[in-house]
């Protein structure tokens, strides 16, 4: 029995090894042709996929139709009148185009093509205008005013759509800036951090000012850091992933996305000291958010106050926000539509089942807002 305990152990050693090794050996390199950016603060861009849910006709016809002229920015990219634009917001600590990913495997392309004029926000990595910010600081001194430049254009309201942590950012700005929002969609957002996935990770609050005083001596926390972390909620999954790669034909389109994939998961962005205090310290260890301790400029986060329409996808088989993190927040929005794709929270937004479980229905609410 120990032999054939060593032996399979062996061989799951090799396996792992072998697909390491093979995806490190395989060239890739992202082609996707990126949207014009029509608005920067700091390195924060705001990225324009709507061009091409417009027809030439319509943006003929708004370029002629502008009464007043435009800034420099907005006349090179105008953005149309009215109603109807969704701002999708990501993480802090991912790169944006994963709702980009590939030609094929794009929500925000799949939009455009609903009609449906979408931005972006790309956070980008902290940079010196950015360096002390917390989220609040990412909320108040770039989301809001990129929601003030969009409005100003469009005179009238948006759709804001946060994605991950990108949920709780988009959930704070549409109560902060509420005259400029219609709707709001929480796509994997996390809210009870104290779940009982999470309570493993939850520390003696004796160590908690240490662990503070270490994070605030750094001037960020590196990407393989947050990695790490996010290993840490199911162990197993980095093993499974690459031995599941090995065993597969390299020009299989199945090895082909697993690649792509795997180099936006690696191509992470580090967090400021204060974005980890606020992340790792007052969200996970305190649960500020799920104990309705959440300010901004001494005003209270609360989801029960927000009556806006909201879309929210919890997905089935998330590990990083799993079901009971992500409910308490979809039982408090008063007016929510829920949906629950198979997949897991990244499968959820570029799998094989992404169009049918998320995009379409996501594409149908909007209309339908």
């Amino acid at each position: 029995m120990q032999q054939a305990v060593a032996e399979e152990a062996r061989n799951r050693a090799a396996s792992l090894l072998s697909g390491i090794l093979r995806y490190y050996d395989t060239p890739y390199k992202r082609t996707v042709s990126e949207p014009p950016c029509i608005w920067q603060r700091g390195n924060a861009r705001l990225l324009d996929y709507g061009q091409n849910s417009l027809s030439l006709r319509e943006r003929v016809e708004m370029r002629a139709s502008q009464a007043t002229p435009p800034s420099p920015v907005a006349s090179r990219h105008p953005l149309p009148k009215g109603e109807g634009i969704v701002l999708f917001i990501p993480s802090l600590i991912n790169r944006y185009y994963i709702l980009d990913l590939e030609e094929e495997r794009s929500l925000l392309k799949f939009l455009a093509m609903q009609g449906i004029y979408s931005l972006a926000l790309d956070w980008g990595e902290p940079g010196a205008f950015e360096q002390s910010f917390g989220c609040n600081d990412y909320i108040t001194k770039i989301l809001g005013p990129a929601i003030d430049f969009i409005a100003g254009i469009t005179h009238g309201r948006i759709t804001l759509a946060g994605y991950c942590m990108g949920g709780n950012l988009a959930l704070a700005a549409a109560q902060l800036k509420r005259k400029h929002v219609s709707a709001l969609a929480l796509l994997a957002t996390p809210w009870n951090f104290h779940c009982k996935e999470f309570l493993p990770f939850v520390i003696d609050k004796q160590w908690l000012p240490m662990v503070k005083a270490l994070i605030a001596a750094q001037k960020t926390l590196p990407a393989e850091i947050i990695q790490s972390l996010f290993y840490m909620t199911d162990p197993w999954v980095f093993e499974h992933k690459f031995r599941r790669f090995a065993d597969l034909d390299p020009d299989n389109r199945a090895a082909k996305e697993f690649v792509a994939l795997e180099r936006w998961v690696n191509d992470g962005v580090p967090m400021t000291a204060n974005v980890a205090l606020d992340c790792l310290i007052d969200w996970a260890q305190e649960n500020q958010l799920e104990n309705n301790k959440w300010q901004i400029a001494n005003k209270k986060i609360d989801p029960k106050k927000i009556k806006l329409p909201t879309f929210i996808a919890m997905p089935q088989s998330d590990h990083v926000v799993p079901h009971d993190c992500a409910l308490p927040l979809a039982q408090a929005m008063p007016h929510a539509k829920i949906i629950h794709p198979s997949a897991g929270h990244v499968g959820m937004i570029v799998g094989h089942k992404a169009k049918k479980e998320l995009w379409q229905p996501l594409a149908t609410w909007l209309h339908g807002i």
